[in-house]
């Protein structure tokens, strides 16, 4: 009995100890945050070229705030070139059933993440998405909803660019 109480005692202190070494062998580190603090590891540290367009310009303006929260950082040592492209497809409306008709605007972006030291492209990917609105026969609502439809899409299209370049930054 004194016997197995004994190398039970061992068995469990061996447990613990291989438990702990496995444990500190993880690497977890939040997506979002720094990964060494000051040293630009995180997303404060991509800045995102201008561009020439409304939508892009939205774009832009949602990726700026996901990845710095509205605040200007310090020196980039990225920055991330975004080609903005996108597309308005109206269905036509069956004739006696509706006076309105859908239309979906895509907004496909292409980015390419630089290395400001080395100025050599580290990624380059495209994300795109997709927003519906109504169309009915007021041209001004039209135009508003086509606009809002374009934003929407803008602030998604942003949000998966955030994701996407946080996972290039992480495997740097």
């Amino acid at each position: 009995m004194l016997l197995f109480n004994q190398v039970s005692k061992v068995s469990r202190f061996s447990i613990t100890i291989l438990a702990v070494l496995l444990l500190s062998a993880c690497q977890f580190q939040p997506l979002y945050g720094d990964r060494t603090p000051g040293q630009g590891g995180g997303l404060e540290q991509v800045g995102v070229a201008s561009v020439d367009s409304r939508v892009a310009q939205q774009v832009r303006n949602h990726l700026l705030f996901l990845m710095h929260g509205g605040f200007a950082s310090g020196e980039k040592t990225h920055e991330a070139r975004l080609i903005v492209s996108y597309n308005n497809v109206q269905s036509a409306a069956l004739p006696g059933v509706s006076d309105t008709t859908a239309g979906t605007v895509t907004v496909r972006v292409t980015y390419d993440l630089i290395d400001l030291k080395t100025n050599e492209s580290v990624n380059r990917s495209t994300r795109s998405a997709s927003a519906s609105y109504d169309r009915t026969g007021q041209v001004l609502a039209n135009n508003r909803a086509t606009r809002d439809a374009e934003n929407r899409a803008a602030k998604e299209a942003a949000e998966a660019l955030r994701l996407a370049i946080a996972s290039d930054i992480s495997r740097l």
